[in-house]
C-alpha cells in the first residue's frame, strides 16, 4: 500500500522506528549510501579530502538512525532530501572541524572554511538531490542486469551489448561481428537486455516508494530519464 506521495507505508515504517531499532538502518543506508555519496561530490567538486569525509558523513548517519527517524510521510516529501541534507550538513561540520586543525587559529564562523560553493536555491538544491540519486539508481539497475548476465538467469554478451549499443551508440551489425554471433540473435539479445534492465529500473523506482505497484515500465523509465536530463 502506497501514501499519498507513492512512498510505501512499509518503507515509512522501517524509518519511523529507527530510533527504536537501530540495526535497521543498514537497510536504509544500503540504499541511499552511493546516491548520498554522489550528491556530495556534486556539492564539493574541488575538495582534496572528499571521499574521506564521505567515509565519516556515511558512519555518522549510520551511527544516528534517531536523525534519519525524524522523517516523516507527506505531501511533497522525499526522504532522500531529508537524508542528503543531513549529509550535507554533517559534511560541512566535518570540513571546518579539518579547517581549524590546519588554520590553528581562533574559531571560524558558521559558514567560514567550509563553505566552498555559493548559496543555491531550494529548487537547485532538490535538483542536485534528484539527479545524483537518480544517476545512483541508475548505475544500481545496470549493476543487476550485470549480475544477471553472471549467474545465467540472462545472456552473458547482453551487458555489453546494452553498453555498446545503448550507451556508446555503436552499431549493433560491428558489435556482432565482435561477440561472434548471428546479427539476428544479437537484435533478439539486445531486446532481451531492454527489457530487464528497464525491469531493474522499474523493481527500484518502486523499492524507494516513486512509482506505484500497476505504473507501467515506459512511465517509470520516462520518470527516471526527466530527472537525469534536467539540470544538476
Amino acid at each position: 500500500m502506497a501514501t499519498r506521495i507513492g512512498f510505501p507505508e512499509t518503507r515509512w515504517s522501517l524509518i519511523g522506528r529507527l530510533a527504536l531499532r537501530p540495526t535497521e538502518a543498514a537497510v536504509v543506508m544500503d540504499q541511499y549510501a552511493d546516491s548520498i555519496s554522489r550528491y556530495l561530490r556534486l556539492k564539493l567538486p574541488n575538495e582534496g579530502d572528499l571521499e574521506d569525509v564521505i567515509q565519516e558523513v556515511l558512519l555518522h548517519l549510520f551511527e544516528h538512525p534517531e536523525l534519519m527517524a525524524a522523517a516523516e510521510p507527506g505531501a511533497g516529501s522525499r526522504f532522500r532530501y531529508l537524508l542528503m541534507t543531513l549529509a550535507w550538513n554533517e559534511a560541512r561540520n566535518r570540513l571546518r572541524e579539518r579547517w581549524r586543525r590546519q588554520h590553528r587559529e581562533k574559531p571560524v564562523k558558521e559558514d567560514d572554511g567550509a563553505q566552498t560553493v555559493a548559496p543555491e536555491t531550494e529548487a537547485s538544491e532538490t535538483s542536485a538531490m534528484d539527479r545524483a540519486w537518480a544517476e545512483s539508481l541508475l548505475a544500481q539497475a545496470w549493476a543487476d542486469v550485470r549480475a544477471w548476465a553472471s549467474d545465467g538467469t540472462l545472456e552473458a554478451e547482453i551487458p555489453e551489448l546494452l553498453e555498446g549499443h545503448l550507451v556508446r551508440g555503436r552499431n549493433l551489425r560491428d558489435l556482432a561481428a565482435e561477440l561472434s554471433l548471428p546479427l539476428a540473435t544479437c537484435h533478439r539479445r539486445l531486446a532481451r537486455g531492454r527489457t530487464w534492465l528497464q525491469k531493474a529500473i522499474v523493481d527500484r523506482l518502486r523499492e524507494a516508494g516513486e512509482i506505484t505497484e500497476d505504473a507501467d515500465q515506459g512511465a517509470a523509465c520516462s520518470l527516471l530519464l526527466d530527472i537525469l536530463k534536467g539540470p544538476a
